[in-house]
């Protein structure tokens, strides 16, 4: 099939931006990421006290950690987090951080809205009357701009779990986050109605210290998750499964922290909402497409949606993060759906990162195919070819598409940073490419591109990836 594809396409009728992606017409026919799932190891050792660490977060949180066998992980949700019904989110946000870091909240959760209205945005052009979710939105966006941080102190003091109760939501906004979630979790926000799904649950740690203490707290009383939960590097993690709920840290971990030190944080700022956004992203779609679309295709989406919001991506959720990982599997990142992992990079933005992603990381990618080429000495396929460097830089590697394939070449251990940050700009720029020059016209591109969105969700959907894509 390959084959077939790349020989129905004419290569001098493609304007110059098509010619260079053609060889990305392989990777959404392929599930595989063929890439090593760990880099060389380079987090310092040290064996921080996990159990105290736990204890102390449950002791915090107004709870007896005396008797761990009495403490269930729900019970320390309810008690320890407030929750937000947020359409298809099921959002929690520690109680004890409502005044001080109630902008973090508001942040992650406008974050949240913006990704639904653009993901809307995304499903439009395949049909359906979109009018009354999109009202129902802006309602809910209203009243998170309407947060006022006394009203958010003095919720903290009440043992209420439900945020919209604690602060008076009108009755309009509890129904429009009501009609939100029945539109998105039943499939119709996506085109392809089904039985109704469980709400996407995010906990939102805006320290690094409740992050570490929330992780090590789960490992406490589940002795036989230690393995997964119990680590050193869990202070430098931006994100980790557990169960089947997303914990998402709010601060990068301190630069050049010591090794016992798992509170010392540095700011997201501005990078807040895209981190969140694409984190949410990920969950939403992982949860809607489940195991037929493969993992790497759903995350392009991710990136691209906040694109699309932001003008911009420069989250540290993929890409290269060096041996910063933990094993687990694989769905979006490294980490896992069910447990595990990732941090950030601390190191210097690499070339593929900049300008952030606005122009989908095309400029970048033509100059690593032109590169690329002149390595690509007994290789038919020069077009598909792409310079990856090494970590020294001074060493280069013709990668050669697809990307995405059980046979595909892995790159030796000295290039495997590169080629992951290569991997993420070239998903973006295939999927924008997908979505707005793929057929004869933008328009006619995003109406093909959002029925097969809707298809993919279709429960009824028959076939694998590559039958539907076809």
């Amino acid at each position: 099939m390959l084959g077939r594809l790349r020989r129905e396409i004419d290569l001098a009728r493609l304007p110059p931006f098509m010619r260079i992606l053609t060889p990305l017409l392989a990777l959404v026919l392929t599930t595989t990421l063929a890439t090593p799932s760990a880099f060389a190891a380079d987090t310092p050792k040290a064996t921080l006290p996990y159990e105290q660490i736990a204890k102390d977060f449950v002791t915090a949180n107004g709870l007896d950690a005396s008797k761990p066998e009495a403490l269930s992980y729900e019970d320390v949700l309810a008690k320890a987090f407030v929750r937000l019904d947020l359409g298809a989110f099921d959002v929690r946000f520690p109680r004890a951080d409502l005044d001080k870091r109630g902008d973090d909240m508001r942040a992650s959760v406008q974050a949240m809205l913006a990704a639904q209205e653009k993901w809307l945005d995304w499903m439009a052009p395949a049909g359906g009357d979109q009018k009354s979710l999109r009202e129902d939105l802006k309602v809910l966006d209203g009243w998170v701009k309407s947060w006022k941080a006394p009203t958010l102190a003095r919720a903290k003091e009440q043992p209420e779990p439900d945020l919209a109760k604690l602060l008076n939501a009108p009755e309009a906004v509890q129904q429009a986050s009501k009609r939100v979630f029945d539109a998105l979790c039943s499939g119709a926000g996506f085109g392809a109605a089904h039985a109704p799904t469980a709400p996407v649950r995010l906990i939102l740690t805006p320290s690094r210290k409740e992050f570490a203490g929330f992780i090590f707290f789960y490992g406490w009383i589940n002795p036989d998750q230690r393995g997964l939960f119990w680590l050193d590097s869990v202070p430098d993690w931006t994100q980790c499964f557990v169960v089947e709920d997303q914990v998402i840290a709010l601060e990068y971990a301190g630069t050049g922290r010591k090794p016992d030190d798992y509170t010392t944080g540095s700011s997201m700022s501005e990078l807040l909402q895209q981190q969140v956004a694409q984190l949410a992203t990920n969950s939403l779609l992982a949860a809607h497409y489940a195991e037929k679309v493969p993992g790497p295709f759903l995350g392009g989406l991710s990136m691209n949606l906040v694109v699309d919001v932001y003008g911009e991506v420069r989250t540290r959720i993929d890409g290269d993060t060096r041996s910063k990982v933990t094993g687990a599997r694989s769905v979006f990142v490294a980490g896992g759906q069910s447990e595990g992992g990732m941090l950030a990079k601390n190191s210097a933005e690499t070339k593929w990162r900049e300008g952030g992603g606005k122009d989908h990381f095309i400029g970048t990618l033509r100059g690593a195919q032109t590169e690329g080429s002149k390595l690509a000495k007994d290789i038919k396929q020069k077009n598909s070819t792409f310079s990856i460097r090494s970590d020294s830089g001074g060493d280069k590697w013709p990668a050669v598409a697809p990307f995405l394939s059980a046979d595909a070449k892995a790159p030796a251990a000295q290039f495997v940073g590169d080629y992951a940050e290569f991997f993420r700009a070239y998903k973006s720029a295939f999927i924008y490419w997908l979505q707005t020059k793929s057929q004869a016209s933008e328009k006619a591109s995003r109406e093909k591109f959002a029925v097969l969105l809707q298809k993919l969700a279709d429960p009824a959907m028959t076939g694998d990836f590559e039958s539907v894509f076809k």
